[in-house]
């Protein structure tokens, strides 16, 4: 009887494996999205990085689509994306690590949140699936130090210079002559668009026109290092005789690297203007302003025929030359678009991948070219490339290529991308004048068309008789 009692007490432990077991269901990989965020504090106007990875099983079968991370207050910039891969569990992961540099205008904490990727991949290659991924919420703060807490406008950079320059319209300067400042601000460690703008004060006896500002950024390729450049610059027009000065300008901003306050400043300009020796009008006051249109006036009276032709082309040129421009432009996004879609790009795009020797951008772009290329009718895959190419070398490559992105153990034939580029190049050729041939050999339709003439058979000609 207690062997009966033993043998009933065991079999629920006997039972609980064989239903784990099947508890345990073989899980199937999916794309990953990882995003981080640092330094989680900054100083306002300096770089917080975005990094985002996107992993998907097998490969991807085209570039993950990403937002463009614009925050409100803050200016968003791509910095460099780099292939990578790994294992998980066993599963062989692709994808591609991107970085954005986030420089916030103003102090107070920023979040990228409520941000979806799209992903195409091979779940079983050949077959593919499309899945968007939320981004999971990171955030960081930006801050003015209390040593800054007086600037203003806050200005923050690594190194920062400027200088003036003065242009005069003759070095005598009379009234009717133009001054122009040029201030141009020299930064590093941040965008142009956060330089500040450099007011130009107004001056009793000069007409002030300020002009439009110049902005550039430029980023250092290796290195993702910015530096910016912003000018700004202003006419004065020397209405009357006097001495003027033009004011000193001073630019306060935060050194980060020293974490001290620093400024820069710029000499105020004197400026003589003596009265004209020659007695000459000066339209600018309005002193002579009825001689000076009665003399315009003269002038279109002796040229009134080349005045008139002036006048009509200007009409003309007016009224057609928006729509004009507009059709150009058309035309030219029209026959952009085009070669964009067509397999030449796509080809050329394949043969600067495979040039790069990387071995997963290269054969993703042999992929996209496939679907462009017509010889290899309405099955666009690598099995149907490789049965209508027919090349034994061409064979090898692409099977070295695959064997190398998604084989577990790497083994020593590896692909050589002037061999492939060769024998693909051949084999477009082959295949592209074997379908200009069948084009060709096809009849028109026109060439016998269906239908009844309505003209009589024997051409209006009466029978003989």
């Amino acid at each position: 009887m207690r062997h009966w009692l033993a043998a009933i007490a065991l079999l629920p432990a006997v039972a609980l494996p064989s239903q784990s077991g099947r508890a345990q269901q073989p899980v199937t990989p999916a794309p990953t999205v990882q995003v981080t965020i640092d330094p989680p504090r900054v100083v306002v106007g300096q770089q917080a990085t975005l990094h985002v990875i996107v992993l998907a099983p097998n490969y991807m079968t085209s570039p993950p689509e990403l937002p463009g991370f614009q925050l409100r207050n803050a200016v968003t910039r791509q910095l460099q994306s780099v292939n990578t891969n790994e294992q998980r569990d066993g599963a062989f992961y692709a994808g591609v690590r991107f970085e954005y540099a986030i420089y916030p205008q103003e102090p107070g904490s920023y979040a990228v949140s409520d941000q979806k990727v799209h992903v195409k991949y091979a779940a079983e290659p050949p077959a593919t699936r499309e899945v968007d991924i939320v981004l999971p919420r990171v955030s960081f703060e930006a801050f003015i130090p209390d040593a800054a807490a007086e600037l203003r406008p806050f200005l923050s950079a690594t190194r920062l210079n400027a200088e003036q320059t003065i242009k005069r319209s003759s070095d005598q300067l009379k009234p009717g002559d133009a001054v122009t400042r040029t201030v141009t601000i020299a930064a590093e460690g941040t965008p142009a668009m956060l330089l500040p703008p450099q007011p130009f004060a107004d001056v009793d006896g000069l007409k002030l026109y300020p002009a439009q500002p110049a902005l550039a950024d430029k980023t250092e390729g290796r290195t993702d290092v910015m530096s910016s450049t912003r000018v700004d610059s202003a006419t004065y027009m020397l209405e009357r005789p006097g001495d003027y000065s033009l004011p000193a300008i001073d630019i306060g901003w935060w050194n980060t690297g020293d974490g001290k306050v620093q400024q820069v400043h710029l000499d105020a300009v004197p400026l003589k203007v003596i009265a004209d020796p020659a007695g000459g009008t000066v339209p600018i006051d309005g002193s002579d302003v009825s001689r000076t249109w009665s003399g315009l006036v003269d002038l279109i009276a002796d040229h009134w025929p080349s005045v008139l032709v002036a006048t009509l082309i200007a009409v003309a040129l007016g009224w057609f030359a928006p729509g004009m421009a507009r059709r150009a432009a058309d035309y030219h996004r029209r026959r952009r678009e085009a070669y964009r879609q067509s397999e030449a790009f796509a080809f050329d795009r394949l043969r600067r991948a495979v040039r790069h020797r990387d071995a997963s951008t290269a054969y993703f772009a042999l992929l996209d070219w496939l679907p462009r290329l017509e010889a290899t009718s309405s099955r666009t895959t690598i099995s149907a490339f490789r049965s209508v190419a027919c090349d034994p070398a061409l064979d090898g490559q692409i099977g070295a290529i695959e064997h190398e992105l998604f084989a577990r153990q790497h083994d020593s034939h590896r692909w050589s991308p002037r061999q492939l580029l060769r024998h693909v190049t051949v084999a477009r050729r082959r295949l592209r004048l074997r379908t200009h041939r069948r084009k060709s050999a096809r009849l028109p339709q026109t060439l016998n068309p269906v239908g009844a003439s309505k003209a009589p058979a024997h051409g209006g000609r009466r029978p003989a008789r």
